[in-house]
């Protein structure tokens, strides 16, 4: 009698695990990776929709920057979320930064952290990654040093800044 077989063998089915196994060990870290990108960039964008409500505080107030980062926020739409957490509101998804335009953005992930000079003539936005701050700063319309003069991008709003360590 001529035995017939259906289904698969078990050298088969250990084959096709196999595969499944390697595509996934390369799929997921690249997947957590592109997560990762996303959330950065949506910091980025939280920065950019922060500085633009900046810009329209101070056209509303005849070219002075708010002093606190209150002021800025009651402009933000609801939506202004932490990607990180999803949380919003006052030192959850922006903070007022204290110490100044040189001071650091609080080290939690996903924070835009405005900072004013003390005259209001200047601010700048700093953001925080997921475990890093950026290295993009955005200034004010009218900071006029050397230094940013040089460096500015389109528009005179922005410029990315080296980490030391990065420095040629």
């Amino acid at each position: 009698m001529t035995r017939t077989s259906s289904g698969f063998t078990l050298v088969e089915v250990t084959i096709v695990i196999v595969i499944i196994g390697i595509l996934a060990a390369i799929a997921i870290p690249n997947y957590v990776a592109m997560q990762t990108r996303a959330k950065v960039g949506a910091i980025k964008s939280n920065m950019h929709t922060f500085q633009v409500a900046c810009e329209d505080y101070s056209a509303q107030s005849n070219g002075a920057y708010s002093t606190t980062a209150d002021s800025i926020a009651a402009r933000l739409s609801a939506e202004f979320k932490n990607p990180f957490n999803y949380a919003t509101g006052k030192d959850k998804a922006w903070e007022d930064r204290p110490g100044g335009l040189s001071a650091s953005a609080t080290p939690i992930s996903g924070i835009t952290s405005y900072a004013d000079s003390a005259s209001g003539t200047s601010y700048n936005i700093k953001g925080y990654g997921g475990s890093a701050q950026l290295a993009l700063v955005l200034y004010s319309g009218n900071r006029a040093t050397e230094e940013t003069t040089k460096s500015k991008g389109p528009g005179g709003k922005q410029r990315e800044q080296l980490d030391p360590s990065e420095r040629p």
